[in-house]
């Protein structure tokens, strides 16, 4: 299997790029973002920082073509310690929440560990203030995947599956669910790749992406390596997150970091967004301990039968060239990743986007979030 990607590479037109928030001097970082059920209302979350400051929120009631600009939803938000996350969780009743989880990773001034959670049950319009659950658990990206379940007859039950991890890359579990009275509850977290630990220590297994089959019988868990010296990894699971097969890495093509997976409803092909890393940079066929660098932020296009049989795909799209001024680059890529039902594609990431600006002011120059729209027949 190649170290380096072989699969061709389309750039986006500038004009499909939407600058969302943008501010002199203030680093703006990861985002993530859901698509509400009217097909063109997206709410996105993120914070001000690199991953640490306050969250924030934005909305387009467009489709990602116009933003209201930042706010913060609720003053319990200028506590959050990590990258937020979002999700939308829809009940078997026909009732919805939303649901926004900020992680406590043990760094910033009160070195809070755990994780807080604030929900809405408005559409976003208000939300609570944050509750805090598991504090002295060690939480980062929390929760990089929250899933809804199935039942054994395949029939989808209240109940989610949430996944992050510690300083120590071992990988987490928690289940949410709620009583009858509608109160939110998380089970105690508990590793989920303890068979494979010496495996996930060695990789430093992370910031885990789970998404379906088609047919939505089996879960696939993406991760991250933050090693560098090894490619990402591919996991299976056919008991709905019960047990998972060994992970392997992936090609070439899908390696990177914080993959976002969403279907496109007219191909039924995978658009999988994510930072790539680039490994064996002296291109001697041998991975070495500073043999890699941070790349641009992308998309993977390709099958489900291609994650499965470990196939490069079909093509990528360089969504956003970045020019971060720094030694390894690459300070872009965790992303939203929303899809409209005719296809239409919004993805935001934060990142160095503006080579001028970080050509004249180098260091000083920060991030900012910027957003792409397409549609996979623009590429072929």
């Amino acid at each position: 299997m190649n170290i380096q990607t072989a699969l061709p590479t389309y750039k986006i037109n500038s004009a499909k790029q939407v600058i969302i928030d943008r501010e002199t001097g203030q680093y703006l970082g990861q985002p993530d973002s859901i698509l509400l059920d009217d097909d063109q209302t997206i709410l996105t979350v993120y914070p001000k920082g690199h991953g640490l400051g306050e969250a924030v929120l934005n909305k387009s009631t467009d489709g990602g073509l116009t933003w209201q600009g930042r706010m913060v939803p609720n003053e319990t938000w200028t506590n959050s310690r990590e990258t937020p996350t979002i999700y939308q969780l829809h009940f078997r009743d026909g009732s919805q929440k939303i649901i926004s989880i900020s992680g406590g990773p043990g760094w910033g001034e009160d070195q809070f560990t755990g994780w807080k959670t604030s929900t809405s049950l408005d559409s976003g319009v208000t939300w609570s203030d944050y509750r805090e659950w598991y504090k002295g658990h060690q939480t980062i990206v929390a929760m990089s995947s929250l899933v809804q379940l199935k039942d054994e007859n395949g029939q989808w039950v209240d109940q989610w599956l949430g996944v992050y991890h510690d300083q120590q890359f071992v990988n987490y579990k928690t289940y949410l669910t709620f009583s009858d009275a509608g109160e939110e509850q998380w089970s105690t977290p508990e590793p989920y790749l303890h068979r494979y630990r010496e495996l996930e220590r060695k990789v430093q297994l992370c910031e885990a992406c789970i998404f379906r089959s088609p047919d939505g019988n089996q879960l696939a868990l993406l991760s991250r390596s933050q090693s560098h010296l090894h490619r990402s990894t591919i996991a299976f699971s056919n008991d709905e997150g019960k047990h998972w097969t060994k992970p392997r890495e992936v090609p070439a093509s899908l390696n990177g970091e914080r993959h976002k997976a969403t279907y496109d409803p007219v191909s039924g092909r995978l658009v999988i967004s994510f930072r790539e890393i680039i490994l064996d940079l002296n291109n001697d066929g041998v991975i070495g301990e500073d043999d890699w660098i941070a790349g641009n932020w992308v998309a993977w296009v390709g099958t489900y039968d291609d994650i499965i049989n470990s196939e490069e795909g079909e093509f990528r799209i360089l969504l956003g060239e970045d020019f971060t001024p720094s030694r390894k680059s690459g300070d872009c890529g965790y992303a939203g990743n929303v899809v409209m039902k005719d296809g239409t594609f919004f993805l935001n990431s934060y990142g160095y986007f503006d080579e001028k600006e970080v050509e004249k002011i180098g260091t000083a120059a920060k991030p900012y979030i910027m957003g792409v729209r397409f549609r996979l027949e623009d590429f072929v």
